[in-house]
């Protein structure tokens, strides 16, 4: 019953943690993705393992998401700083 939202999870966490990795609007894309990914992770693992099916594929997206989590908040928040600070130089030479 909660294979689908774990491979669900798995997938979103592999795609946050790519996007994690590129910048600008990508890693504004990934934030979110990852966020989901780590959720339906963590949803579908529990889902497993009530039922008592193995919970391998969980406890990697689990994993992945939160990997993907942390990649793509420093990559998000680096570049927000990097265009602050641009349009901040872009300003003070008016």
């Amino acid at each position: 019953m909660g294979k689908g939202i774990t491979i669900a999870g798995f997938v979103l966490s592999i795609v946050g943690l790519v996007l994690g990795f590129l910048n600008g609007v990508w890693s504004i894309i990934g934030l979110p993705v990852s966020i989901v990914g780590l959720v339906l992770a963590v949803v579908g693992g529990k889902k497993l393992r009530a039922n008592g099916q193995p919970t391998g594929l969980g406890t990697a997206g689990l994993v992945l998401g939160i990997i993907a989590v942390v990649i793509s908040s420093i990559t998000f928040f680096s570049c927000g700083l990097c265009i602050l600070c641009a349009a901040g130089a872009g300003l003070g030479s008016l």
